[in-house]
């Protein structure tokens, strides 16, 4: 979603606890057994800063910043976007006896306090994102807010002069530069930082668009909504916080939150680019395409959220879960990357891992499931080719049948199903749990 233009205010930043997160294998992304081989990228390095100290307490906050940590190095292992360096934050054009110099500044949410908060020095280092976590009133059933960071122009560092009949194409050749370097040469486009500059009677309109540099994460201290953060015991029974157990019942996973709202910063459901392959509810892009087989009804109404309860493999053993980045959770519930997670990050300009999946037997068309398409393969092969051979033997005959019964997991109507038992009444019970809303952007 597009956020309103941000004021060009100076605001006090707070002392920050910086944790830089390694490319390292998180216990969640541990038992990624199932990723084809890739050649070796540099990962998405994201950086961390806490302005408010503490985040929820100085008990709680070793559990938390760890779950949070932990998010963010799983997603820093998916991603594998190079990002190139922001510097210097000043670009310059000279042309037809015209001269400009062109300044910038970044702009992001303060997390604690919802302020604009601008950062001057409009330099970052390569592959690198950094995004603000921090702790308020939220409101409502929401549990985490976040955004992408700006660019906008500094007015400060702004100079030019010279013969006005080059002033167009001085100021062009210094947008054209800021472009290129804002941009970062990969990952989404966010929005367009937007001016203009004047000499004599000549106006050049400025539009640079820019990538990913910041962002912000706010996350509710408030479970009780009475305008007040709550005590450590009222936190301990609205968040989970450890995310190396099972979700306790009727809690909310900070991990799972987390990783939703840092996709966010990234550019899903809050950038330009996330505009340009939606319609609708509809999604255009290849690579979510080439698993759906079609962009129908994967959107949500408000167009910054995949729809609620789409469902799609987690990377991490290939079981079917709620894709992270529809807009609710299940209380007691946690959630991990799925192979849709990473096709809409691509889809906006990302380079992630590509997971596979081992096939079972009798999936004869490899879409994960063993149903009555499996089934018309086999007849279509039988005692003709190999292509409905679910043993292994180069053949397609009635043992691959049998094969093929034994794992069909689609309509009940085509094979005998056992009566419900203590699975089904778990499940059923399962999805009366309350939903917590919401993983909102702004």
């Amino acid at each position: 979603m597009k956020s309103p233009r941000p004021s060009s205010d100076f605001a006090e930043q707070s002392e920050d606890f910086r944790m830089r997160i390694k490319r390292l294998f998180h216990v969640h992304l541990a038992a990624l057994l199932f990723l084809s081989a890739a050649p070796c990228c540099e990962a998405l390095t994201i950086n961390l800063q806490y302005p408010g100290s503490p985040l929820f307490s100085a008990t709680l906050d070793p559990l938390a910043k760890a779950a949070i940590n932990a998010a963010a190095s799983d997603l820093s292992t998916a991603i594998t976007t190079s990002l190139n360096s922001v510097s210097p934050d000043f670009y310059s054009g000279s042309s037809g006896g015209a001269n400009v110099t062109l300044g910038f500044e970044f702009n992001y949410r303060n997390p604690v306090t919802d302020a604009q908060t601008v950062i001057s020095n409009a330099t970052i280092s390569a592959n690198a994102v950094n995004i603000f976590v921090g702790a308020r009133s939220l409101g409502g059933n929401t549990l985490g807010v976040s955004s992408p960071g700006f660019v906008q122009l500094d007015n400060s560092q702004f100079s030019g002069g010279g013969n006005s009949g080059g002033w167009l194409g001085a100021v062009a050749i210094a947008e054209s530069k800021a472009e290129t370097a804002y941009k970062r040469g990969g990952g989404p486009i966010v929005e367009t930082a937007k001016g203009s500059a004047s000499l004599g009677n000549v106006t050049a309109n400025i539009n640079v668009d820019f990538g990913i540099t910041y962002g912000s994460l706010a996350l509710d201290w408030d479970g009780d909504n009475n305008g007040a953060k709550d005590s450590d015991a009222q936190l301990s029974n609205f968040w989970h916080f450890n995310h190396t157990t099972a979700v306790a019942a009727g809690k909310n996973d900070l991990y799972s939150v987390a990783l939703h709202e840092i996709m966010h910063s990234l550019g899903i459901g809050t950038s330009s680019t996330w505009n340009a392959v939606k319609s609708g509810t509809s999604w255009t892009g290849a690579q979510v395409l080439a698993i759906t087989g079609s962009g129908a009804n994967l959107i949500n109404s408000a167009g910054d959220h995949a729809a609620s309860g789409l469902m799609s493999r987690r990377i991490s053993d290939g079981a079917q879960q709620e894709v992270v980045i529809d807009p609710t959770i299940t209380t007691g519930t946690r959630k991990s990357l799925t192979e849709l997670d990473l096709a809409f990050l691509r889809d906006i300009g990302h380079t992630t891992i590509i997971p596979s999946f081992p096939s079972t037997p009798g999936d004869f068309d490899g879409d994960g499931d063993v149903d009555g398409t499996d089934l018309q393969t086999w007849r279509n092969s039988f005692a003709a080719t190999a292509n409905g051979d679910a043993d292994s033997d180069n053949d397609s005959d009635g043992r691959d049948f049998l094969i093929w019964q034994r794992n069909y997991t689609g309509a009940t109507s085509f094979v005998a199903v056992p009566e419900p038992g203590a699975c089904v009444l778990i499940l059923t019970i399962a999805l009366t749990l309350p939903r917590r809303k919401l993983f909102h952007t702004r």
